[in-house]
């Protein structure tokens, strides 16, 4: 469930395509270094600039980035870095698109980093590299509780740097069609079904009641949240069950059959079934290992 990449395999097939690795987060630390021609992926990307400054082409728009800045956009607009100045490094940090539309950030920097445009911290805070450290040691420890802290973090960094002040390249009414305008259209179902999904999914929903909530032919929106979310509205749902049930194994004692009602499974048998398939050990096996 965190497996984290290193580098991206990057595929010549469309940016939306499913690739193997659009799921996973990711995190590189390297010298930067030119790249000989554009690429695409389904991520969000984040780089930060330790002590250098680099140039980039971004659909085709040239964009320059001064040292000690964290930029952020959808990577599935084509993006190359064509130069870089100083000896420092930099850090890639990609998050799964699904993963980010759960985050419920302000809807305005949504909006413009999915339609498009490139985001610039002003500055970089002093504890940002050594914090990119601690994560980098916390990913490479494989322990589950401190991947998703990172990811925790991550997902705080991201948010205060979308209510503090940042500036943008105004890039949002060059963006051509690369991105398929039916899926960036359909963004706005997809975090209102995550948004359901979010309040209910632990009470008995149906995949009915969350196509009704965006007011959608069910199977049109099966169709929508699968090409965007890369799983279906039901595996979702089970995914949000499963990390509620994971912090009641962890934080709590109480009785597996009362943590498969808490989480919404309906049935303990239903629960271990799940359980076992997605993390291949028993909820007791789990909450033993963590203990």
């Amino acid at each position: 469930m965190f497996e984290w990449v290193e580098r991206i395999s990057f595929s010549e097939a469309s940016p939306l395509t499913v690739q193997d690795q659009d799921n996973k987060f990711g995190f590189h630390r390297k010298t930067p270094e030119v790249m000989g021609h554009s690429h695409w992926h389904g991520h969000i990307e984040i780089n930060y600039l330790f002590d250098c400054s680099a140039d980039y082409l971004i659909n085709g728009q040239e964009i320059s980035v001064p040292e000690g800045r964290m930029i952020i956009f959808w990577a599935s607009i084509p993006h190359q870095m064509t130069a870089f100045r100083g000896k420092g490094e930099i850090v890639n940090i990609y998050i799964p698109l699904q993963a980010f539309l759960t985050w419920m950030l302000p809807g305005s920097f949504v909006s413009q980093l999915l339609h498009g445009e490139v985001m610039v911290s002003d500055s970089l805070y002093f504890c940002d590299k050594e914090l990119t450290h601690i994560w980098e040691t916390d990913i490479a420890s494989n322990n589950p509780l401190l991947a998703s802290q990172v990811i925790n973090e991550i997902r705080g960094r991201i948010r205060r740097m979308a209510i503090e002040d940042y500036s943008t390249y105004n890039l949002v009414q060059k963006v051509n069609c690369t991105v398929e305008k039916s899926v960036v259209g359909g963004l706005s179902h997809i975090q209102t079904m995550l948004r359901y999904i979010a309040d209910n999914y632990d009470q008995k929903i149906t995949i009915e009641n969350v196509s009704t909530s965006t007011g959608l032919h069910k199977n049109y929106a099966m169709k929508l949240f699968n090409r965007v979310m890369k799983v279906s509205i039901k595996q979702y749902i089970n995914k949000l069950r499963l990390q509620h049930a994971q912090a009641l194994l962890i934080d709590t004692e109480n009785p597996v059959l009362n943590i498969a009602l808490e989480a919404g499974f309906g049935s303990v048998s239903r629960f271990y079934d799940i359980f076992q398939r997605e993390f291949g050990m028993s909820p007791l096996e789990f909450r033993k290992k963590v203990g």
